[in-house]
């Protein structure tokens, strides 16, 4: 195969180049060297770009080689290949790309069953070795002109050793072969009807009108189609849901709007309305405008409950605050009595003499020289004496 020189076609007369992705040509043929139950190639063309097992294409196990071919049907020139393999996740369990390590990309004018990679256009080579993986994403420039795009391995990875699987295989979710649509490599710059873009792989929304939008900002040209909006009128408007926006919010929603895509009332319900769509009509247990099960009621009953515990919270912290101060009060109050009662205790032991220093002598001295008469009252529980005259000798 001869290449011809991309920078003639970039500046021949002026023209440009509307690269678009060739596989989604009505043309174009996808097929693969085997089939691994029901994965066939077709799945790696169908514009999905997930890549869980379900939606990529899967060849045979026990297969020395295995191979997935885009034929376009005649030569077109391509720009660059965009692959997307299978990766299940990022956690360590998660099935990775495994598989994928060397792998080679070729462009050819003849099928892989009827050439060998000498006699193909070598446009890339993955020299990744084990443990390492290669991108599961990767875009890879083939400025070729070729009728066919051909992803090819003999790779038999050490993983599936745990899983008693043996041989080349692969798992190819969507390949974009992006070039230039016209036959003979010449195209004025500008996408189809319907496209949009730098390499016009955007397609328009299903919301313009007349189908057709901006070639390079995408915004439809016609307007939006009754019951779209947006930008791009991408979106229903607030009184519509569904894939084509075609179907009514629920009249019973407040405002009589609804989720674009589910149709669940945003704003809540009409009074003596309730649930997600607001279809079901409360009973004697309903306690306000909203009932328990909208949405906006749930809000509004969160909200308040953390109002009312934040509340709790003030109210339990004051009466700590008063009770701790109560006792500091009475603490105070009782400290300073006590030490009231201990001055005045003080005073009187000083102002009075003490028993105990009193002889017994002195106590006959203190009787006095003089002959008057002294009376002793009753002391005790004793008998009575009617009177004790005490007369001292002359």
């Amino acid at each position: 195969m001869i290449a011809v020189p991309w920078t003639l076609f970039v500046s021949f007369h002026g023209y440009g180049f509307c690269y678009e992705n060739l596989s989604r040509r009505p043309t174009t043929v996808l097929t693969q060297s085997s089939t691994y139950n029901v994965q066939t190639a077709s799945i790696a063309n169908d514009g999905d770009v997930q890549t869980d097992e379900l939606h990529c294409s899967h060849t045979a196990h026990n297969h020395t080689k295995a191979w997935l071919q885009v034929d376009f049907g005649q030569p077109y020139m391509i720009n660059n290949v965009i692959i997307y393999y299978r990766r299940e996740g990022d956690e360590s369990s998660s099935w990775k790309q495994y598989r994928f390590r060397q792998f080679y990309l070729d462009a050819s004018n003849n099928s892989a069953i009827q050439t060998t990679t000498s006699q193909r256009t070598r446009c890339y080579t993955d020299n990744t070795t084990a443990p390492d993986l290669p991108p599961n994403i990767i875009d890879i420039p083939c400025k070729q002109t070729a009728r066919y795009v051909i992803v090819e391995t003999t790779y038999d990875a050490p993983e599936d050793d745990y899983i008693d699987e043996h041989g080349a295989i692969l798992e190819i979710c969507e390949i974009k072969v992006y070039g230039c649509g016209k036959t003979n490599g010449i195209c004025i710059k500008g996408c189809t009807p319907g496209q949009y873009g730098d390499t016009c792989d955007e397609t328009c929304s299903h919301g313009c009108a007349g189908g057709t939008c901006d070639q390079q900002k995408g915004t439809c040209s016609a307007g939006c189609k009754q019951n779209w909006t947006g930008r791009l009128c991408d979106v229903c408007d607030a009184n519509h849901y569904g894939p084509a926006c075609s179907m009514e919010c629920n009249i019973n929603c407040l405002n009589n709007t609804c989720n674009d895509v589910t149709g669940s009332c945003k704003d809540g319900c009409a009074f003596g309305k309730f649930g997600d769509f607001c279809n079901e009509t409360c009973d004697e247990h309903c306690v306000s405008y909203w009932h328990e099960d909208t949405e906006k009621y749930k809000k509004l009953k969160e909200s308040n409950l953390e109002t009312l515990f934040i509340l709790y919270g003030m109210i339990a912290a004051l009466c700590v605050s008063l009770i701790v101060n109560g006792c500091m009060i009475k603490w105070n109050l009782r400290r300073d009595q006590y030490k009231g009662q201990d001055v005045n205790q003080n005073t009187m032991n000083k102002n009075v003499p003490l028993q105990d220093s009193i002889s017994p002598q002195d106590m006959y001295d203190t009787v006095g020289d003089d002959t008057k008469y002294e009376y002793l009252g009753q002391l005790s529980g004793s008998p009575h004496y009617d009177q004790l005259e005490l007369i001292k000798p002359s």
